[in-house]
């Protein structure tokens, strides 16, 4: 029994003296910007396999460290990695300050495709008005009169001609829960989901085709869209040259005025487009009367 007692005193004060020869490495990991402390932090010592996190303040310690040259790999999501050599001696402890530099994330490239409902194979109800039946049906009239004629789809104007402050409503929801976006911008107001068609006047005259979903429609088309969506496309370039000028007269003193003009290509890759006009109207409701100017210009390039 004392033999034992003996060996066990000799292992622990072997032990002890062996632990006193050991040193370690003390540190606090900080933003080198903003010298804010970074918690969670990885601090390694890949040839020993050893590592540790830094806490909430930054701080970290290696312990258990036998004298001599280390190589330290400091490491946080959103910064650059950092590698520093550190010297340990014998019952001692190295202080170090890491200051690690941001750097952006880099990711695999993200690709947003989005289609629009399809006959047949789209589980929503739906009705598309392509550019020749909007030629048939458009004379001066904003876009709520002329997507009236579609079902479950109403209208009101305030000035009684269907030009200027005119109102849409999709299954007995007002314009503010329809979404509306013009090639792909959506055009409902910020603040009151509102959308305010007499900032487009003879808009009509230059789509390609509108498409109006009936019903609570995807996230692609935002919040608005719980009574409906309206996807407007504008006319596509055209590589031939044209030259074409509208006019007509209608009730209640309305007249309207439009001149059109393609350029075809230019050195084979280009396309200017443009087109103005002018609608006016009285109304039969007194200060109801407007007059309207716009025009549309746009380039292409063909490669």
């Amino acid at each position: 029994m004392l033999r034992l007692k003996f060996w066990m005193m000799i292992l622990v004060f072997a032990s002890q003296v062996l632990l006193a020869q050991n040193g370690q490495i003390e540190g606090v990991v900080r933003d080198a910007a903003s010298a804010s402390p970074l918690a969670g932090a990885n601090i390694e010592i890949p040839a020993r396999r050893l590592g540790v996190s830094s806490d909430a303040q930054g701080h970290f310690v290696l312990t258990g460290l036998a004298p001599g040259r280390y190589q330290l790999s400091i490491s946080y999501i959103g910064y650059e990695t950092l590698r520093r050599e550190v010297a340990v001696a014998a019952g001692e402890t190295t202080v170090v300050t890491i200051e690690l530099k941001a750097r952006p994330l880099r990711g695999r490239e993200i690709s947003v495709v989005a289609t629009r409902a399809v006959e047949g194979e789209t589980p929503a109800a739906f009705s598309t008005l392509t550019r020749e039946d909007i030629a048939e049906r458009y004379y001066a009239q904003d876009i709520p009169v002329l997507l009236s004629e579609l079902p479950s789809t109403t209208f009101y104007s305030e000035g009684g001609n269907g030009i200027g402050y005119n109102y849409l409503s999709i299954r007995g929801f007002d314009q503010r829960r329809i979404s509306v976006m013009i090639n792909g911008v959506p055009q409902n107001d910020p603040e009151d989901h509102n959308v305010y068609w007499v900032d487009f006047p003879d808009l009509l005259g230059n789509v390609e085709d509108i498409q109006v979903q009936r019903g609570a429609g995807s996230a692609f088309y935002g919040p608005p869209a719980i009574g409906g969506s309206i996807n407007i496309i504008t006319s596509q370039f055209s590589p031939e040259r044209k030259l074409q000028a509208y006019s007509g007269i209608g009730s209640y003193n309305t007249r309207k005025f439009a001149l059109g003009l393609n350029s075809g290509l230019l050195n084979n890759r280009w396309v200017l487009s443009a087109r103005v006009s002018q609608i006016r109207s009285d109304s039969y409701r007194e200060w109801a009367a407007v007059d309207f100017k716009s025009f549309f210009l746009g380039a292409a390039y063909f490669g």
